[in-house]
């Protein structure tokens, strides 16, 4: 690895880890937007989130033409990167790499709580709608121990995956 590659790997992951944080505030606007019910909104977020995650994308790239120029993997992986860089550095790439992995892991949980409200108010709406057009009328009932029973009423409403 020449000598000028350490730096330009260490200012790529320093923009990767920022994007990253702009990816968690989106999701983070995203779910108040759910909560609020601002469509507008929602539309300009998932808008900024496809931006964010095309320059991503780009820094992978970028990532994977310092490391190596030929590769032609999809995904980029940071074990090469810590392998080919001088030992007295290791431990800063190693803090990127812890990093990313902690951005990573809160913003698959915040999409999955937003996908999981984002179902759970769809279902809502569909049983609204089932008992407002007849078809679930005795199939939303609460049980002796004040928990909602539902049988399987038709889904009109579902999220896009």
């Amino acid at each position: 690895m020449e000598d000028t590659t350490s730096p330009v790997l260490e200012e790529l992951l320093s923009g990767k880890i920022l994007l990253y944080n702009d990816l968690l505030r989106c999701f983070m606007k995203e779910r108040e937007s759910l909560i609020n019910i601002d469509l507008d909104k929602l539309w300009s977020i998932s808008k900024e989130k496809e931006e964010i995650c095309a320059e991503i994308r780009s820094v992978n790239r970028e990532l994977m033409a310092q490391i190596d120029p030929d590769m032609n993997e999809e995904y980029l992986n940071f074990s090469e990167i810590i392998r080919l860089i001088p030992q007295e550095e290791k431990g800063k790439f190693q803090g990127f790499r812890r990093t990313l992995m902690t951005l990573e892991s809160e913003i698959e949980a915040l999409k999955k709580e937003n996908m999981m409200y984002i179902d759970d108010s769809l279902r809502f709406l569909d049983d609204m709608i089932s008992i407002i057009t007849g078809e679930g009328k005795a199939r939303i009932v609460y049980n002796d121990r004040c928990h909602l029973q539902k049988s399987g009423t038709n889904t009109i409403l579902s999220r896009e995956a």
